[in-house]
């Protein structure tokens, strides 16, 4: 698995606000990352080319990751929550026991000044060659439509946005890729980070042109969305 991979996924989702002192920590129901786990479980099952993960982080700049600390605040005491020093990444203990007295995810961190983030991204992407059409490239963010949808089904959770296709290639090369719509070709060279992004459309869908990839990349996952800081 590729854990340094483009992940599609990005959402953001303030802590829950509490008409609590301004001192009070930030925290979060833990019934909300039972049941957003618990789903990830099932949808992995079907979409086994996928691979999903939480993350969090605070949204002060002067915070690192290494600074956070998390923990289960439970009526047996707390559960400490080991996060990805990387990515902020964790799974939390699925405990039904848990969900029943109520338990909260606690930071260390003002309330508000956090953010719950949820990646998606491929395990093996598929390489393209020469040419193929829209639809078959973007068959992966595809599923991402119906992992979308499902998640929404949990009240609070995060959203899932969809921007594109992630094309990567070796350090040095250039590359460009043209979709020939009917409006006219668009083309799509690779950036300072060896890479080029294939916008997710709607109206490419209907149409599903062809695609000319010339060079084939190294790798291939899901797209951040504009702004989006990489993993």
């Amino acid at each position: 698995m590729n854990r340094k991979a483009m992940p599609l996924g990005i959402c953001l989702l303030l802590w829950w606000p509490l008409l609590l002192p301004a001192a009070e920590p930030a925290r979060l129901p833990y019934e909300l990352i039972y049941q957003i786990q618990k789903t990830e479980a099932s949808l992995r099952l079907s979409f086994t080319n996928l691979y999903m993960y939480l993350a969090m982080r605070s949204t002060l700049p002067e915070v690192g990751i290494r600074d956070l600390v998390v923990y289960i605040d439970s009526k047996d005491g707390r559960i400490p929550v080991a996060l990805n020093p990387t990515n902020g990444s964790f799974s939390l203990p699925m405990r039904e026991s848990l969900v029943a007295e109520g338990a909260w995810i606690v930071a260390n961190q003002p309330k508000l000044s956090m953010k719950l983030e949820w990646y998606v991204g491929l395990k093996v992407g598929q390489v393209p060659t020469n040419s193929m059409h829209y639809g078959e490239l973007m068959r992966p963010l595809k599923d991402l439509e119906i992992i979308r949808g499902e998640m929404k089904k949990i009240p609070g959770s995060p959203d899932l946005a969809i921007f594109g296709l992630k094309l990567m290639y070796p350090a040095g090369a250039e590359a460009a890729v043209v979709v020939h719509a009917k409006s006219g070709d668009r083309l799509f060279k690779t950036d300072q980070t060896h890479s080029l992004v294939i916008p997710y459309e709607q109206a490419l869908l209907a149409e599903d042109p062809v695609v000319s990839i010339p060079r084939p990349p190294e790798k291939v996952d899901v797209a951040d969305p504009p702004g989006d800081k990489p993993r």
